[in-house]
C-alpha cells in the first residue's frame, strides 16, 4: 500500500542519508531577504537614537539588528520546515511539490524535525539575548505562522493578513532592538506595503495557475476572477498613499518635506512590481522578483540612497 505512513517509514530508514543541498533548499534561503526589514527603523531613527554628529552608537545598533535579522532567518526557516512537514503527504500527490526535499525523501522527517527545533530555539534565544521583549515578538511570529500552516492558509483573506503580519513584526522587532518607539507610520506603511506584496503573489498564482488554481492551492479558488484584481488595486493605492502621508506627516522627518523626493522612486517601484505581476513567469515568488529584476533593484537602491541623503542633509 502506498499510504503516507508507509512512505514515511521508507524515508525514516534513510534518516541519516540526507542530501545537504536539499536541506539548504528546504530552509528556503531566498526568503531571508524579507528579514532585511528589521533595518528599516534604524534608517529613520536619525536624530532620534543616533545622528551624523555622533556615530558612536551606530556599530552597536547595526550589530543588534544583524543578530535579530539572523534570528528571523533561523525562525522563518523553522516555520518553512514545519509547513513542509505538515504538507508532505499532499505534496507527494502534486506534480511539482512532490520534488520538495521533505516530500521527496531527500530530507527525512527526523532530520527535518531536529533542524526545525534547533533553529526555532536558536532564533528565539538570540532574540531574548538582544532584548527580552524581542522574545515575545518572535513567539508571536512563530505562533501565527504555525496557525497559518495548520489551517489559516486555507481561509480566504485571513491567509494574506497572517503573512502580512510577519513583515510588521519584523519592522517592530527592528525598532525594539535599537530602543526606538515604533511610529504609527511604521506600522501603517510597512503593513500596507506588505499587504500589496502578498496580494500580488496571490494575483500571480491565480494568473499562472489558470484553471488548475484550486489544485495548486485550495484557497486560490476564492481569489479567482475580478476579486483578486480589486484587492490588488486597493492595496497598491493604500501602499502609495500611506507612504506619501508618511513622508509629510511623520514627526521624525524633515519639516521641509524634502522626503517627498523619494516618492517618484516608490511610485516607480510599485508600478514596476505591478508590471511584473502581469508579465513575469516568476511572479509567484516576490523575493525573486525583488532581487533579480534590475529596474526594481535599482529603484530600491536609489530610494535608500535618496532617503539617506535627505536625512543627512537635513540633520
Amino acid at each position: 500500500m502506498g499510504t503516507a505512513e508507509n512512505l514515511d517509514n521508507t524515508t525514516n530508514r534513510g534518516a541519516l542519508a540526507f542530501q545537504p543541498k536539499a536541506l539548504v533548499r528546504a530552509l528556503r534561503p531566498l526568503q531571508w531577504v524579507k528579514n532585511g526589514i528589521v533595518f528599516l527603523p534604524f534608517v529613520f531613527a536619525i536624530d532620534g537614537v543616533w545622528s551624523t554628529d555622533d556615530l558612536d552608537p551606530v556599530p552597536g545598533f547595526l550589530l543588534k539588528l544583524l543578530l535579530v535579522s539572523l534570528a528571523f532567518c533561523a525562525l522563518s526557516s523553522a516555520v518553512y520546515l514545519f509547513n513542509d512537514l505538515m504538507d508532505r503527504s499532499g505534496d507527494r500527490q502534486h506534480p511539482v511539490k512532490r520534488n520538495r526535499p521533505i516530500a521527496s525523501g531527500k530530507v527525512s522527517v527526523q532530520i527535518a524535525v531536529t533542524v526545525m527545533v534547533f533553529l526555532a530555539a536558536a532564533g528565539l534565544a538570540v532574540m531574548v539575548l538582544v532584548e527580552p521583549l524581542l522574545g515575545v515578538a518572535g513567539g508571536v511570529y512563530a505562533v501565527i505562522n504555525v496557525c497559518y500552516s495548520l489551517g489559516i492558509k486555507n481561509v480566504v483573506l485571513l491567509d494574506v493578513f497572517a503573512v502580512t503580519s510577519g513583515y510588521v513584526i519584523r519592522a517592530t522587532a527592528g525598532a525594539l532592538a535599537i530602543d526606538v518607539t515604533p511610529s504609527p507610520w511604521l506600522y501603517a506603511t510597512t503593513g500596507a506595503g506588505a499587504l500589496f506584496i502578498v496580494l500580488g503573489r496571490r494575483f500571480a498564482e491565480v494568473r499562472l495557475a489558470g484553471d488548475a488554481a484550486e489544485e495548486q492551492r485550495s484557497v486560490l479558488k476564492d481569489y479567482a476572477g475580478p476579486f483578486i484584481s480589486q484587492l490588488l488595486m486597493v492595496s497598491a493605492a493604500a501602499a502609495w498613499l500611506s507612504y506619501t502621508l508618511y513622508t509629510v506627516e511623520a514627526t521624525n522627518l524633515p519639516d521641509n518635506n524634502t522626503m517627498l523626493f523619494t516618492l517618484p522612486l516608490v511610485t516607480f517601484g510599485l508600478f514596476r512590481y505591478l508590471f511584473l505581476l502581469n508579465n513575469s513567469e516568476q511572479a509567484e515568488a516576490p523575493e525573486q522578483l525583488i532581487v533579480r529584476d534590475l529596474p526594481l533593484v535599482l529603484s530600491i537602491i536609489s530610494w535608500v540612497a535618496v532617503s539617506a541623503l535627505v536625512l543627512i542633509l537635513n540633520n
